[in-house]
């Protein structure tokens, strides 16, 4: 006599996998819900803390007159000779009306094992040669672009390169600030000590400039490619602060 088994198959039903999917779909949504914007929120503060930063290292710059940069006489001029910070800081925003002279802010790793150079800064280290150790330091700089100490450093840069955009910004005849049509130009004087002192004479806070900081992604970080390349073909700035240089 034959018997027939009958083998069970395990495996789910159709209500539970449909169960099952809706629990799934429901995690997601917990998890999109609940982590995805705290991923934004650190994504913003950390664009914010590099933010601080980068104009940190602006602003301590032109409040800094370096021994290689400082005039031998009473006067300053615009080929990086100055007589204080001011200055400094009026002939930066007087070269930001083109790219190509403007103030770029970048990092590198120094080799402070070679002799130091003039402004007192050492030789970067090539961006592909690999020395760890205590003979290296990260180095954080504003300089104009065509400098000729730090101009080829760039190529060095440890991180993002920016180009900072100057503009000042100035009153109309409302007593209202606005600014300025062009990037570089300062109003009612070509030269510092002039500037100071029409300035000082019709302004109770003395010879101040405003102006806006506009900062733009330098890329690739070249500065050849910046050579005749107006604002217009540089794209758009990635933040903006408003700051000022006082006498």
């Amino acid at each position: 006599m034959n018997k027939t088994h009958q083998h069970s198959v395990g495996g789910f039903t159709l209500m539970e996998t449909l169960l099952a999917v809706a629990l799934i779909g429901m995690l997601i949504s917990i998890f999109l819900t609940v982590f995805v914007p705290a991923r934004g929120m650190v994504q913003k503060a950390l664009t914010k803390q590099e933010s601080d930063r980068v104009v940190s290292i602006l602003r301590a710059e032109l409040n800094t007159v370096r021994e290689s940069e400082r005039a031998q006489g009473s006067k300053s001029s615009a080929t990086g000779k100055y007589t204080c910070a001011f200055d400094k800081g009026f002939y930066w925003i007087q070269a930001s009306t083109k790219p190509s002279t403007s103030v770029v802010i970048f990092s590198y790793r120094a080799d402070t094992k070679a002799t130091q150079r003039e402004d007192g800064t050492f030789p970067p280290i090539p961006i592909m040669e690999s020395r760890p150790g205590k003979d290296t330091q990260l180095v954080s700089i504003a300089c104009p672009m065509n400098d000729p100490i730090h101009r080829k450093d760039i190529a060095n840069a440890v991180g993002p390169v920016f180009l900072v955009k100057f503009t000042q910004i100035e009153p109309d005849n409302t007593g209202k600030y606005k600014l300025s049509r062009s990037p570089g130009i300062i109003s009612k004087a070509s030269t510092p000590q002039r500037y100071f002192s029409n300035e000082s004479d019709q302004n109770p806070w003395g010879g101040a400039i405003f102006f806006r900081a506009d900062f733009y992604l330098m890329v690739p970080p070249n500065p050849d490619r910046y050579k005749n390349r107006p604002w217009s073909r540089v794209g758009r700035p990635i933040f903006s602060t408003n700051m000022s240089i006082r006498r």
